[in-house]
């Protein structure tokens, strides 16, 4: 006797082969077999070394495979050559060893696979036990009979008793693991399905060698072999996302029924048929087991449906208290538009007080402005994105004014189908901050009004010194520098002497003049009275003459407020200014740029450059905070930066008001 995968020759007590039995194939029964025995523990074996995930388990299992292809080498090179045939030998001792190992390492699957214990799962491998026990004695009792009864050895008996024994334990703990993970595991099918291939290949070999009708060649070699692949090929196929069966409570008791109905039958079979009286009690055990089951799963779910109801129904509170007592504006309505609830505190917003609001729709609570905004805005961005917030009016149906309202809509969808069931909003009151807002407008305008008049008083003012220095100072040097002419010419004449000191004084008044007509420049903005790029040029051509390149590009005809030119013709010549006197540049660009919101003045120049926050804090370089000041002042900024190709860069930005003017300018 021994295990069927051998396909050894059987033989008499003597060694010879016993009339009209097939031989010993060595090519096809030895070589071939075990060839492919030792293929598939090379499967096996790279599993765990090519992947980190439950090495423990699949090592474990390649060390069987490979204890199973090592039974089959050793029968073939050593065993099969002795004669007698010895039997228990070092082959049945590899194969036991490796259901030893696959004991091992269903355990390990086993712990792997139960994320937690309860008795549920008691209950599941207790009922699997009692069930696969009971088959196994009540099927194989005769054949357990004749083999315990026999004259062969103690260890013969032992060993052919042992391998359906082992198949019964693996059977066990790999249908446990099965079923634990709801059958979604395609590594633990194949294991169990290998197992099972085992278990029948050990049965029928038991029965026949009871017998002593076995002989190799059959196809149960073929079994045997595919048996033991599947469980070589079980670590590298992937498990699913979800069971194979449609839910896992449910392959439980499927399970547990199959399990109860196998009993039954095995009753009936060891009532028809003589067996022993394990064959009676394990089934009978089972059934009981079968019976505890339904009943604690009955009312284990029926605990776990109330507990979940109580819970639906403690959420559902807590939703409702949430709802009832928020002070917004809270409305569910169908997607035909009949409002089906409002919250106390809408009925408060919109005036409707305790009236059944079931019959009204979204309309009735809409000002006209607000239904155009619904249908034309609102409805078409929910129907395609699900969701829409924005800002609308509610109707007072009390006669008071539009309610301004924050409004965010959103549809209510079926979990199951996902179609929409509801329109759902939440809506804020916002008139407290619609008024501060007006009120906020008003002191921009105020603002904006008074820089405006701060602006023309300053350049009313300048124009009056302008012309004050005019009229009087530069006319009177101007009479001056006539009457040092004169002077002049006489000196000339009579005193010679003295017409060195007269050269110089009319020198000093010539350059007097100069300072006053670039005073009078100063005071004089161009910028009043024409366009901003306009004003530039004219600015760049008195502050460069003809010394530095210079052009005005960009957007050079915008249509600027009086405010915001002054403002920006004031810091721009200032900048032109601080070219002149520190940057030693050839080439300057004063660009115009129109931007959201407001627009650019930007002053580039080629020369030396120099660092902003150094020069800033150095005395006597007032220029730039006073720029930025300014700039700051009308709602704007002013940055100043080095060229990466050399120079300096300003760039101000100021806005636009809401009617177009300026925010302020100094």
């Amino acid at each position: 006797m021994g295990r069927c995968g051998a396909d050894r020759d059987v033989r008499d007590h003597d060694g010879a082969r016993r009339p009209g039995e097939p031989a010993f194939h060595t090519v096809f029964d030895g070589w071939l077999q075990s060839t492919a025995y030792v293929a598939v523990a090379v499967v096996a074996v790279v599993r765990p070394r090519r992947s980190p995930v439950d090495r423990l388990l699949w090592g474990l299992i390649a060390v069987a495979v490979g204890l199973r292809a090592l039974g089959f080498v050793l029968f073939l090179g050593y065993v099969r050559l002795q004669h007698p045939l010895p039997y228990p030998n070092v082959a049945d001792y590899a194969w036991l060893t490796m259901d030893a190992v696959l004991l091992l390492a269903f355990w390990v699957l086993l712990r792997r696979r139960i994320r937690y214990r309860s008795v549920g799962l008691l209950l599941d491998a207790a009922l699997m036990g009692l069930t696969v026990a009971g088959v196994a004695v009540v099927l194989l009792f005769h054949t357990l009979d004749t083999i315990s009864g026999s004259d062969a050895p103690d260890g013969v008996v032992v060993v052919n008793l042992a391998y359906p024994l082992l198949d019964i334990g693996m059977l066990v703990l790999v249908s446990g693991a099965l079923v634990t993970t709801g059958i979604r595991s395609w590594s633990t099918v194949l294991l169990a399905a290998g197992v099972v291939g085992f278990a029948v290949v050990d049965a029928v070999f038991v029965y026949q060698a009871a017998k002593g009708d076995y002989h190799p060649g059959t196809p149960l070699a073929t079994l045997s072999l595919v048996a033991t692949a599947a469980i070589a090929f079980s670590g590298w196929v992937h498990d699913v996302d979800r069971p194979l069966l449609p839910e896992f409570e449910f392959s439980r008791v499927a399970l547990a029924a199959v399990l109860g109905l196998t009993s039954i039958a095995a009753l009936v079979y060891g009532a028809l048929r003589e067996v022993t009286p394990g064959g009676i009690l394990l089934p009978a055990g089972a059934l009981v087991v079968g019976i505890v089951r339904g009943v604690w799963t009955v009312v284990r779910n029926r605990g776990t449906a109330l507990t979940t109801i109580g819970a639906y129904n403690a959420e559902l509170l807590r939703f409702q208290a949430l709802v009832e007592t928020s002070r917004d504006f809270i409305a569910m309505a169908r997607p035909d538009g009949t409002v089906m609830y409002l919250n106390p505190a809408g009925r408060r917003l919109v005036g409707v007080g305790d009236r059944d609001v079931t019959g009204m729709s979204i309309a009735d609570f809409q000002t006209a402005d607000g239904l155009v905004a619904s249908v034309e805005i609102q409805q078409p961005a929910v129907a395609e994105r699900g969701e829409w917030s924005g800002q609308s009016t509610l109707r007072d149906h009390r006669g008071g004014p539009p309610i301004p309202v924050a409004i965010s809509s959103f549809l209510m969808r079926d979990p199951d189908t996902g179609e929409p069931i509801a329109l759902a909003t939440v809506q804020r009151d916002i008139s407290e901050l619609v008024t501060a807002q007006a009120a906020l407008e008003r002191l921009a305008d105020e603002r904006q009004h008074l820089l405006d008049r701060l602006v023309q008083a300053q350049e009313d003012e300048r124009a009056r010194v302008a012309a004050d220095v005019h009229d009087d100072s530069v006319q009177a040097l101007a009479a001056v520098e006539l009457r040092l002419g004169l002077l002049r010419r006489q000196l000339a004449e009579g005193q010679p002497e003295l017409l060195e000191t007269a050269e110089t004084l009319a020198t000093t008044v010539t350059e007097a003049i100069g300072r006053l007509r670039t005073l009078l420049f100063d005071l004089e903005s161009p910028a009043v009275e024409s366009d901003l790029a306009t004003a530039l040029e004219v600015a760049a051509a008195n502050a460069f003459e003809g010394r530095i390149r210079w052009r005005v590009t960009g957007d050079v005809d915008l249509d600027l407020p009086e405010g915001q030119r002054v403002t920006a013709y004031r810091i721009a010549r200032e900048a032109m200014a601080n070219v002149v006197r520190h940057a030693g540049a050839r080439e300057v660009e004063l660009r115009l740029t129109e931007v959201a919101g407001g627009f650019e003045v930007t002053i580039e120049d080629d020369g030396r450059g120099f660092d902003p926050a150094t020069v800033e804090h150095r005395r006597g370089h007032l220029g730039i905070p006073a720029m930025a000041d300014r700039a700051t002042i009308a709602g704007g900024r002013l940055e100043v930066e080095r060229r990466d190709e050399g120079g300096t860069r300003i760039r101000l930005w100021l806005p636009r008001t809401r009617s177009g003017g300026p925010e302020g300018s100094l």
